[in-house]
């Protein structure tokens, strides 16, 4: 039995289908699900939203955390773990556009994720991920944290061509 936690971040967008495809893990495993907006009530402990120091505590806590394909996955992944993703999908009304397909087919591809597509793969993922974890943390180094100055700099030179 594992610790899973699964979160759907803090935006205003429902993630119904990632809850909804949590439920078979909840009868196996000791799992809390972050809900956000989503309707779907999961079978076992959730809340909708979670102060940040209780989210850090059970992100660190988690034997594998599912999450969406947001700022999370950096954060599990300067934690020296792997994430497992699930990107919302625009087509299902679960965002504005695709930038999470777009961002986790590039985190798949060069990145340290488990990458999910369909959510009934779930329970064959988490079975799995002691492996995988251990695989993709030894072949696939970590980006360095971004240069808060060349950050600054070059949000500021986009900004004033913006406003022009």
């Amino acid at each position: 039995m594992a610790r899973l936690l699964v979160t759907v971040g803090m935006g205003p967008w429902p993630f119904d289908r990632l809850i909804e495809g949590v439920a078979p893990l909840c009868a196996a495993h000791e799992v809390f699900v972050q809900t956000g907006t989503s309707a779907v009530t999961p079978p076992c402990p959730h809340a909708p939203f979670l102060p940040l120091d209780d989210l850090r505590r059970r992100l660190t806590d988690a034997d594998v955390v599912i999450t969406h394909a947001g700022n999370t996955v950096r954060l599990v992944q300067r934690l020296g773990r792997v994430p497992v993703a699930v990107a919302r999908e625009a087509a299902r009304g679960e965002m504005g556009n695709d930038h999470q397909v777009d961002y986790l087919r590039e985190e798949e591809r060069s990145g340290r994720v488990v990458a999910v597509w369909d959510v009934a793969e779930l329970p064959a993922v988490v079975a799995a991920h002691p492996q995988r974890q251990h695989r993709l943390l030894a072949d696939r180094p970590l980006p360095g944290p971004v240069d808060g100055e060349r950050l600054a700099a070059t949000l500021d030179a986009l900004c004033a061509r913006l406003v022009r």
